[in-house]
């Protein structure tokens, strides 16, 4: 069967799956299992696919085909323009926790001036190391209780030339191994997703990612509470926490934050109005 055929094919199957955007899905699986990349696919539309290739590529639609998401089948996903390589222990970089990113460098934008930061809760590293790749001058620890995570995390770091730049560390949100005011910034996308909330998360996702990296207690504060305070021990005065959570906590977060000490916090919005990230500055004297 020629690839091109087999596209289509492989792009109706998954549209009865009921698989996100089947043709381009199925396109990107096959360019995962031949080696090619998205102009190489395409050109390639009248290759003839040996027994073994169709073997490998029914595999791979088997699994999309249940629900298995894309990233974990293909192993990587792209966040802020940059590749990352992720694994069912760590969550899959959404495009929300971009602005996180966003906000850390808009509130911190000079490029020329050195800057220690930790990233709690760091999963595959995107965040810590999106921010080290946009700012040359800065260092970080990548913090995650799950050595799995912090695996994908080093090898993200080898990958991007940022492994001498950002350390990955073993440790619990809840006594982050930080020295105080050794920090300029903390970010984090912890836990925040409350119990209750389960029936209103993705059955993908549920099935599919690690419930530590999504699940909280407290009804989703216990880990925010806990970076919070984290931050006001590691920030220097002057220093930044950016703490991304859910749509209808905002209003919490401040006030956490501004239990642990940060005045005047404020909460950003993403591209669907949603409240995703909130953030605070430490005093100064």
């Amino acid at each position: 069967m020629r690839l091109g055929d087999y596209l289509v094919l492989a792009g109706r199957r998954l549209h009865k799956a009921g698989a996100d955007s089947p043709r381009l899905c199925a396109q990107a699986l096959a360019e995962a299992a031949l080696g090619l990349s998205r102009l190489e696919c395409v050109l390639a539309a009248q290759r003839e696919l040996t027994a073994g290739e169709l073997a490998v590529l029914d595999a791979l639609m088997d699994r999309r085909a249940t629900g298995e998401p894309l990233a974990y089948i293909t192993g990587h996903k792209e966040f802020y323009g940059l590749d990352f390589l992720v694994a069912p222990q760590t969550l899959i970089p959404r495009p929300e926790t971009e602005l996180l990113v966003d906000a850390a460098l808009e509130l911190l934008p000079d490029p020329h001036t050195a800057l220690r930061f930790a990233d709690l809760g760091a999963g595959c590293g995107c965040i810590g190391l999106t921010l080290a790749h946009s700012r040359p001058l800065w260092r970080g620890l990548a913090l995650d209780l799950s050595a799995a995570a912090l695996a994908v995390a080093q090898a993200n770091a080898l990958r991007l030339g940022l492994a001498d730049r950002v350390r990955p560390v073993r440790a619990d949100l809840f006594a982050a191994p930080l020295q105080p005011e050794s920090c300029g910034l903390v970010v984090s996308n912890p836990p925040y997703v409350a119990a209750a909330e389960r029936p209103q998360v993705m059955q993908t996702v549920l099935r599919f990612e690690p419930h530590t990296a999504l699940f909280s207690p407290e009804n989703g504060l216990a880990h925010l509470r806990a970076v919070a305070l984290a931050a006001a021990r590691a920030l220097r005065p002057g220093g930044f926490v950016l703490l991304e959570h859910g749509a209808a906590q905002g209003p919490c977060v401040q006030a956490l934050l501004r239990e642990a000490g940060f005045a005047a916090p404020a909460t950003r919005q993403d591209l669907a109005g949603l409240d995703r990230c909130t953030y605070g500055q430490k005093g100064i004297g």
